[in-house]
């Protein structure tokens, strides 16, 4: 009597690494190193801080990142899932490589050597001063906080407005929105509406904050009341210009948020199963 067969153990799925990392993107980190050590070597022969090589050193993990997040734009994924991996895990796998790039170049002869030409008495330089010695951490935390922000502001400028007009039944699973027929239209403009007003999130206080820090005025009352002025002049106040835009954007973003109130269509089972609130919803879509 033959035995029963054995069920074969199902294969576990794959991992994020080998799903959300295309060879392009290996490709990117493995260039990044020669890159990286080139820029190591020009920001050596730069002590007075005249070129930008010594910056170039710590922005390959943001060059990365950026690609990463964008190919989501045409590559099969999940794109929540697949977005919060490429904005935090890949940076870190570029920062590393960046930082393990610049220990090493840092500490070899000829770049030492090089440091030892150009610096002070005093062992100032601009990019690579004595004092501070081996620039790794400085490397890594620049690398990976400038690639999280990189891929941040690809996803949100770039990946979910596209997404929100090429794909919005895509768009509306992923913010678990109705997909029934008859709730298509409403969220695909709802979606329009939610990437938009991300954009808004970003951009508002950036302005307002940058404007600030910029413009010759010291307030809002003082920023109104050279509105003549500054518009007269725009290219020598580009700072309150940006004031301006900023404050000017709070009313559009009150709107979005209204008109995505009254317009969306969210999907109650899946929100339910998940354990995520409802939300605001307008009473159209209440039961």
């Amino acid at each position: 009597m033959s035995s029963p067969k054995r069920r074969a153990a199902p294969e576990p799925p794959p991992s994020l690494w080998r799903t959300e990392v295309s060879w392009v993107t290996w490709t990117l980190i493995a260039v990044s190193v020669p890159a990286t050590v080139i820029a190591m070597l020009q920001a050596a022969r730069d002590p007075h801080g005249d070129t930008l090589w010594g910056l170039l050193m710590f922005i390959p993990p943001g060059v990365v990142t950026a690609y990463a997040v964008i190919e989501l734009l045409w590559a099969p994924s999940r794109l929540l899932a697949g977005a919060m991996f490429r904005m935090l895990a890949i940076p870190g796998a570029a920062a590393v490589v960046s930082t393990v790039t610049i220990a090493i170049t840092y500490a070899l002869p000829p770049v030492q050597q090089v440091l030892a030409e150009t610096r002070d008495s005093d062992g100032w330089h601009y990019w690579l001063g004595a004092d501070e010695g081996n620039p790794w951490l400085l490397a890594f935390l620049a690398g990976y906080g400038l690639g999280a922000l990189v891929g941040l502001m690809a996803w949100v400028f770039v990946v979910l407005p596209v997404t929100a007009f090429r794909r919005p039944r895509e768009f509306a699973e992923t913010n678990m929105m109705s997909t029934r027929r008859e709730d298509f239209e409403h969220n695909r403009r709802a979606g329009i509406a939610i990437s938009f007003l991300l954009i808004l999130i970003f951009a508002i206080p950036s302005l307002i904050v940058g404007g600030a820090a910029t413009a010759n005025v010291d307030d809002v009352v003082e920023l109104f009341a050279d509105a003549g002025w500054v518009l007269q002049n725009p290219f020598e106040n580009l700072g309150e210009i940006a004031w301006f835009i900023g404050l000017l954007l709070i009313p559009v973003a009150i709107w979005l948020l209204w008109y995505i109130y009254i317009t969306q269509r969210v999907d109650r089972a899946a929100r339910a199963a998940s354990g995520m609130p409802m939300g605001l919803r307008p009473p159209r879509d209440r039961d």
